[in-house]
């Protein structure tokens, strides 16, 4: 017996069969993996420290649930890191301390009036800014729900643009997701002033995912640092601490949001966790009250950076072209090969499944809203190490690629 729909398998459930069944043929150790978006650092002596005495604490209170109840500073801590912004000077802005971004993303649906037509306001549907992991589209299905995409055009080096969503499309709320992923680019002011007064005047609610922000370059504008001067709109921005400090395990973010906002989600979010790991909590709380974590948070932004720059030089001498400029540190996105070995591609997919099934290389393929073909690639791969290095260089020329 079944109730759910044979429903599709997303992009990277695809290139995990992929790299398994490479592993499988070939050994884990040929395997060179540079799409993932996960840091491969680990996370800073300091915090890790910090983590194994919370853990050692014979304390019921710090084992037991803990209810998104941060500790002492902790979210406003970390909300200035990503945005230099204390929110303790505006008070209609809230903040709340979540053990599970993707969790968190796909409540929104629910909390902004899935399938409710007996709202205040008449926009229908949600829209997502070309996202890397389409969590709002797959909750959507599974809510019998619609979901649009708001393009997004290399010719305009993946801006956010107003003019490119459709006119009849008003939908309920927005998710972009700035800093990169797909695209490394970041945000500027005068794109989020646009945006800002776009959703007021819909009535349309504004939610960025920003978890690579604290490891972006630092010309990166957020949206909190913008939606802080309108009381009038409902928004929200995620901002993670597993990203920011090497330890997607763990599972730690902090949201800051719009008062009107944060009730609905706080509602559904209610009824569906119990809080993060207490030890891993008081622990990240103690570390953010310390310089080192700012340093810690540069010393990681800092290393992407200069990884990029060595990996983008190695893929540029093996032919590829880069789709947009490399602004924001992490990914980069390159146009994709019309042709591997002088065979013809259809699309960026296929040309993926080949040149893992050819070579063990693995990245991410993407398709534009004009049908545009791109390969993505991040810096989780280690460009300091010379051997590496001169390993990716000797793989990538056993195949040929051309445009």
């Amino acid at each position: 017996m079944k109730y759910l729909w044979e429903g599709w398998v997303n992009l990277f459930q695809k290139i995990g069969m992929l790299v398994a069944d490479y592993k499988e043929k070939n050994g884990e150790e040929n395997l060179i993996n540079i799409w993932s978006g996960e840091p491969d650092l680990t996370p800073p002596k300091a915090l890790q420290e910090l983590v194994a005495k919370e853990v050692m604490i014979d304390d019921q209170k710090i084992h037991t649930y803990q209810e998104n109840n941060s500790k002492n500073r902790l979210n406003q801590n970390f909300i200035e890191l990503n945005s230099g912004i204390n929110i303790d000077e505006y008070p209609h802005i809230s903040s709340q301390l979540i053990p599970w971004e993707k969790t968190t993303l796909a409540m929104l649906p629910i909390s902004c009036g899935a399938n409710r037509e007996s709202t205040e306001v008449d926009n229908k549907w949600f829209m997502v800014w070309a996202p890397a992991y389409d969590i709002i589209r797959t909750w959507s299905e599974y809510l019998w729900e619609e979901s649009h995409v708001w393009p997004m055009y290399a010719s305009e080096n993946f801006r956010l643009n107003i003019d490119n969503i459709p006119d009849w499309v008003k939908p309920r709320m927005i998710l972009v997701v700035k800093p990169w992923n797909p695209c490394p680019v970041w945000a500027q002011r005068d794109e989020w002033i646009e945006l800002i007064e776009y959703c007021i005047k819909h009535k349309i609610r504004l939610v960025n995912d920003g978890a690579y922000t604290a490891l972006t370059h630092t010309s990166h504008v957020t949206l909190t640092e913008v939606a802080k001067d309108y009381p009038d709109l409902e928004w929200m921005e995620l901002f993670s601490m597993s990203k920011t400090f090497s330890a997607c395990g763990w599972r730690l973010a902090v949201t800051v949001w719009s008062s009107d906002f944060i009730s609905e989600l706080a509602k559904v979010k209610g009824n569906t966790d119990s809080g993060p790991f207490g030890p891993l909590l008081s622990a990240m709380e103690k570390y953010l009250e310390t310089p080192q974590a700012k340093i810690d948070a540069k010393k990681n932004q800092e290393i992407y950076q200069k990884r990029i720059v060595i990996l983008r030089e190695v893929f540029e001498e093996f032919g590829l072209k880069p789709a947009c400029e490399t602004d924001a540190w992490f990914f980069m996105m390159f146009d994709c090969p019309k042709s591997i070995n002088w065979e013809e591609v259809e699309n960026s997919e296929e040309f993926n499944k080949k040149i893992i099934t050819l070579i063990g290389v693995v990245w991410v393929p993407f398709t534009g809203q004009r049908g545009e073909q791109f390969i993505r690639y991040s810096a989780c791969y280690d460009a300091f190490d010379e051997a590496k290095i001169a390993k990716l260089r000797e793989v990538l020329s056993r195949v040929t690629i051309s445009y």
